[in-house]
């Protein structure tokens, strides 16, 4: 079967070619393995921050010991005056400032207390913010409480139904998870499509597959089985990516890692499929891998996971929705929050176009010009 021949024939190819044999196995380790020593800590804590202090009474003292007392937050400084804090900010020195108003503790008429964090550190800053905020709240309540007891039943109010805030898919707001899900299939998607296209390339004389055409018999089945390998080593190293994830870092994914699994095979498909089009269509190698570097590069930033694309104008939203990787996210983080079926449904359709279309595509490009001489 051409399928299977394509297949062995990659196989011997890999096991005489160094280069290319590490290329799909000491590379993605390697690049994986940096990124978990990279997010190991997990959550960021000892976030610095700094309390600009103008009240002075026992709210703003509650407050600075509740600060304190974070295990999140490291209280780098305490200072009437906002301009040594936002010089510490601007030093990098802290990621957010909170400013005690006068007259804070009246909790009646007064100004509101304000947080100030770096947005160009937008992870650390909001972090930060969202710390020094269930700080500043724990210490309002408890003056609220004191208020009304000194003030007897007429400062007793009707209780309010309460507010239970649940985060899914990352409950204890872990870097290293959240990172890690992005950055594990994103690293290997571009690798993937590297050395696909390096794969490839090699079918070539004189910029033409015309000779390959000729020469081998059922040349796509074939060409299907050459990138056997490519598909199946990304898909092996993004499964262990996921186990390290789960398994060796204990994060949890509500859905099924089966799923996740036959997911990550069909993004390497898609990742194939294209790089087989840019490679059939330029007939040059750097040119091939450049379109690579520009499509799996920029895949993260326009997928929608780390940046919003909702909102943004017409042609980054639509690049998004071209790349392969934002559905493959979309179908994974659906799975980690433990979603229903159609939405994941809807997601693997997507991404079975990618062999269908570009794939077809590519396919038929390089048979034709056997066909044509």
């Amino acid at each position: 079967m051409s399928i299977a021949a394509g297949f062995r024939a990659e196989l011997a190819r890999l096991a005489r070619t160094r280069f290319d044999l590490a290329l799909l196995t000491l590379v993605p380790a390697l690049l994986l393995a940096s990124m978990a020593a990279m997010i190991f800590p997990g959550s960021l804590r000892a976030l610095k921050v700094v309390v600009v202090d103008r009240d002075g009474g026992p709210l703003a003292r509650q407050i600075i010991r509740n600060v304190r007392a974070s295990p999140r937050l490291d209280l780098v400084g305490v200072t009437p005056q906002i301009g040594p804090a936002l010089s510490a900010v601007r030093r990098e020195a802290a990621q957010a400032v909170l400013v005690i108003p006068p007259a804070a503790g009246l909790l009646r008429d007064r100004q509101p207390i304000e947080i100030l964090y770096q947005a160009q550190f937008l992870a650390a800053g909001s972090l930060a913010s969202t710390y020094l905020e269930l700080a500043t709240a724990d210490a309002l309540a408890r003056a609220a409480a004191q208020q009304a007891q000194l003030a007897g039943l007429e400062g007793v109010r009707r209780r309010v139904p309460g507010l239970h805030i649940r985060l899914l898919g990352n409950p204890t707001l872990s870097l290293e998870w959240y990172l890690g899900l992005l950055l594990g299939p994103g690293v290997l998607h571009l690798a993937i499509a590297v050395t696909a296209i390096g794969s490839a390339a090699l079918l070539m004389e004189d910029g033409s597959f015309a000779a390959f055409a000729r020469r081998t018999r059922a040349p796509a089945t074939w060409l299907i089985g050459r990138m056997g390998p490519h598909v199946l080593a990304g898909t092996l190293w993004g499964a262990l990516w996921f186990l390290w994830l789960t398994l060796a870092r204990g994060y949890r994914l509500e859905g099924s890692l089966s799923i996740v699994v036959a997911a990550l095979f069909l993004l390497f498909v898609a990742t194939v499929a294209i790089a087989l089009l840019l490679i059939a269509v330029t007939r040059e190698t750097a040119t091939a891998l450049s379109g690579a570097v520009i499509v799996a590069g920029s895949a993260l930033a326009y997928s929608g996971a780390s940046l919003p694309i909702n909102g943004a104008p017409w042609p980054a939203q639509l690049w998004s929705a071209i790349l392969p990787l934002t559905h493959y996210l979309h179908l994974q983080m659906d799975e980690t929050m433990g979603a229903a079926l159609r939405p994941v449904l809807v997601e693997a359709g997507v991404l079975l176009l990618y062999p269908l279309l570009p794939g077809g595509l590519a396919l038929w490009l390089m048979t034709r010009a056997g066909a044509r001489r």
